[in-house]
């Protein structure tokens, strides 16, 4: 007995934990250092295997290391779309009637895959909502995680980005408005929800309701002004006007997660939290209803084939994983608990006996059929199905492509965000893209599933390795969607699964790849991805993105960096330590490639080197901030650039890191998150941060904006390819990019000049405004007003007479930006 009183003390006080360094990560007023501490002891207790949340959270602590202020604070969303229309402001004044030299970027996917044989959880990206145009099946949007919202008019086959220029790219919920369906809203986190009137060209923020991710959306059918939003940890919402104002209408809930209407009557609402709700007078007043076993988070499913029945499927607080489903055939008025005790359909396995695993609710859905009320679907990491109402489920998909082949099920990505049917269709939404039955009733087999992802560029890199050659090769690591390689100039080849994190290609041999998964397994393919080998690691555990680097001169010698800097010398067959025990496991690690006896290693606010390619390694002094990237100059090792998270973003050295100065000047105030040096007489050097890329060298006393054609997302890495004179981006949520460099004959600002060639007229105006450039190319088109907001874009227009109406806006300044393949044009616009 007094064992078992102690596993529930340690057991609830792990809970608690959970419940802290959760619910402080929502509030947004603490430092990253006392959420950590949070966390470690919550993880200390609970452990770190699956389902135990550790990966998410490991996810989330790598991105807010790199993002946090000088001070160790966490910077809102809001504050870098503030700063951002800031800078973009202030581009517009400083610059307006110039051109300049900014880049041509252009993606390189992936936006389809082929899989290896090693590879077990291919996708393009995550997805995490959908919706559907009431009167046509065939337009869909989409939102991708980091990589905004998406849209095709052919039933994804096709698809066009919305939101590239947009100040966010986060998307938790969609919605169409099925009175006017060109009315789009988005929900994205920090309670933030934005709207459309134009089906998706410009958006604008509505307001904040709650401080986490809207996780839906609830448009009225037969009143749009009626809108209901439901937000983790917050609650559930209700808007009169549109979205414009929202009250909170449940007190009894603090959590929000789904909203539904019985079909056919609008005064009939159901709502869900960790309780389960109903409302007769449409939203007005609300019965919470008893009958569940825990307070889990809960998930509604009605259809219009029966209107009185409701289902609601409920995980487990303490584990995540699934807890029971309900019917109730009485419109939500009690609910009847179906047996199965003895099974978790949240889990990996498709026989559900993996108990007490699982990651709900992120990974948790239900949707009933609309033709029959005893089809029921519902998914965590895989999804099931059930022919008699809940009664049994089956498995419709298994998460591991080669367990779907060996089991004769459909392969669905792992990680179900959402299930929604439209019409027979039945939609799944995970984290490798959307997936589609269009016969789910029937026979389930390995075609029970069509993957439409095909088209979306929502790759979310965590780094990238390129090859010296032309045609490139690339291996990139990613979230949720493994390691995955460019070859042959056109195909995309996922190669190992997991989490990817760094990854190389051998210098010698370009058949040769190296990955790394989270926390430090290392792994390679000798046969250009077709397979992989597992390295021996040389320690247990890395950080969650493992150093590791192959010499610049040596063949087959390589680098891994954990509590110490090992160096193998036969391509990761054994390893050797080269420098003392560091109290942590190392962030960052680069190899001079003019002398790779020369090395830089960081952890956390602590840079070290060595001059002699081992023994002690020496700390370096002089510079603010935690180090999110080291690079060091290809022609002279003493000369190092680090990017920070101090207010001063960069640090460069030309003595070896005895001293250091900071180049600030022309950046926004954004994050600085890599660097790379181009191997040039004007040392050029290139920055990465949470929005574009940015360009300075010898001769410029500031740097310059260098994203001409990038959209507003999150860049990760930087590498150079001298084969063919190209910098390549691997972006975290639209995949990977290049241009050429900034002092490429392509990007020459003497083959044309943007001031001569482009008319605007008239200005000012009243109404509309014509641009006409008698080179006939296309380009993206953006109007900003004075502060800088997007009130104007269209991509890939002919510049010949396009018009631009104005009349509705108000008077004032604006800027015309034009984005082409010539380069940028800003131009200054009267609104009378």
């Amino acid at each position: 007995m007094i064992k078992k009183i102690l596993f529930f003390l340690l057991f609830y006080s792990a809970f608690l934990h959970a419940q802290d360094y959760k619910e402080i990560i929502q509030k947004g007023t603490y430092t990253l250092s006392e959420i950590q501490k949070k966390a470690n002891a919550y993880f200390k207790l609970k452990g770190k295997g699956r389902g135990s949340g550790y990966k998410q959270y490991k996810r989330w602590e790598y991105n807010a290391i790199r993002l946090q202020s000088e001070e160790g604070k966490l910077l809102s969303n809001h504050y870098y779309a503030r700063e951002f229309s800031r800078f973009n402001s202030y581009l517009n004044k400083s610059r307006s009637k110039s051109q300049s030299p900014s880049g041509l970027w252009e993606q390189l996917g992936p936006t389809n895959y082929t899989n290896g044989d090693g590879g077990y959880n291919p996708g393009v990206g995550r997805i995490t909502s959908i919706a559907i145009h009431p009167n046509n099946s065939n337009i869909i949007i989409i939102g991708a995680e980091t990589g905004g919202v998406w849209k095709s008019t052919d039933k994804g086959n096709t698809w066009n980005p919305l939101s590239d220029q947009f100040s966010t790219m986060k998307v938790y919920a969609l919605t169409i408005d099925p009175q006017n369906p060109d009315i789009y809203f988005w929900g994205s986190d920090q309670g933030k929800i934005y709207k459309s009137n134009n089906a998706g060209n410009t958006w604008q923020q509505l307001t904040t309701i709650g401080h986490n991710k809207v996780n839906k959306i609830l448009i009225q059918p037969n009143n749009n002004q009626k809108v209901f939003a439901s937000v983790k940890g917050s609650g559930i919402f209700k808007s009169n006007n549109g979205g414009s104002s929202w009250s909170r209408i449940i007190s009894s809930e603090d959590n929000g997660f789904d909203i539904e209407f019985k079909p056919g009557d609008f005064n009939t609402i159901y709502a869900s939290g960790e309780k389960f709700h109903k409302s007769s007078d449409g939203g007005n007043s609300w019965t919470t209803i008893s009958g569940f076993d825990n307070t889990g988070v809960k998930m509604i499913g009605v259809s219009p084939a029966n209107k009185n029945i409701v289902y609601v499927l409920e995980a487990k607080n303490s584990s995540s994983s699934f807890n029971a489903i309900y019917i109730s055939n009485n419109s939500g008025t009690s609910f009847i608990k179906r047996n199965h005790s003895d099974k978790n359909y949240f889990g990996y396995a498709v026989e559900g006996n993996d108990l007490d695993v699982g990651q709900a609710p992120r990974d948790m859905a239900i949707a009933v059929s609309p033709t029959n009320s005893n089809e029921v679907h519902i998914a965590g990491i895989n999804s099931w199905r059930s022919l008699n109402g809940g009664i049994s489920f089956s498995p419709t998909s298994n998460w591991n492509l080669q367990g779907a082949q060996n089991s004769n099920l459909g392969y669905c990505h792992a990680d179900v965000d959402d299930l929604l049917f439209n019409g027979t269709d039945l939609y799944a939404v995970t984290d490798g893209g959307i997936f589609i039955a269009t016969k789910s009733a029937e026979a389930i087999t390995t075609n029970y599933y069509k993957d439409i992802t095909s088209g979306l560029g929502i790759h979310q890199f965590y780094k990238i390795g390129i090859s010296q050659t032309n045609p490139v090769v690339i291996s990139g690591g990613s979230q949720d969607n493994g390691t995955t390689a460019f070859i042959n100039g056109n195909t995309w080849k996922h190669w190992v699964g997991a989490d990817g994190m760094e990854s190389f290609i051998d210098k010698k041999n370009k058949q040769i790849f190296y990955g790394t998964q989270q926390s430090g397994a290392l792994v390679k393919s000798i046969d250009n991805g077709d397979s992989y080998e597992e390295l021996n690691a040389p320690e247990k555990e890395g950080n969650w993105i493992t150093p590791f680097e192959q010499d610049p001169i040596l063949n087959n010698t390589i680098y891994a960096g954990y509590t110490k800097v090992y160096k193998s010398t036969d391509g990761g067959s054994n390893w050797n330590s080269i420098s003392q025990t560091f109290d942590l496991p190392l962030n960052q690690l680069k190899i001079a490639s003019s002398n790779n006896k020369i090395m830089f290693a960081s952890l956390d606010e602590t840079l070290y080197k060595t001059t002699s390619g081992s023994g002690n390694w020496t700390e370096i002094k002089g510079f603010k901030g935690t180090i999110n990237s080291i690079a060091i100059n290809p022609r002279n090792p003493n000369k190092v650039a680090i990017a920070t998270t101090s207010d001063d973003k960069v640090y460069i050295t030309t003595d070896g890191g005895n001293t250091w100065v900071a180049k600030k000047t022309g950046l926004p105030n954004l994050a600085a998150l890599c660097l790379v040096w181009q191997n040039n007489n004007n040392d050029g050097l290139y920055l990465g941060m949470n929005y574009g890329v940015y360009y300075t060298d010898n001769t410029l006393n500031e740097w310059k904006p260098f994203s001409n054609l990038l959209p507003n997302v999150m860049v990760n890495e930087l590498e150079i390819n001298y084969a063919d004179k190209k910098l390549y981006a691997a972006t975290y949520g639209r995949g990977a990019w290049r241009t050429p460099l900034y002092d490429s004959e392509t990007l020459s600002t003497t083959k044309v000049s943007l001031l001569n060639d482009i008319n605007v007229y008239p200005n000012p105006t009243a109404s509309n405004i014509t641009i006409n450039w008698k080179l006939l190319d296309k380009a993206e088109i953006r109007l900003f007003n004075i502060s800088g907001q997007l009130v104007h874009l269209k991509k890939n227009v002919l510049l010949n007479n396009y018009k631009i109406n104005v009349e509705n806006l108000p008077t004032g300044v604006y800027f015309l930006r034009i984005n082409s393949v010539k380069g940028i044009l800003t131009k200054k616009i009267i609104k009378k």
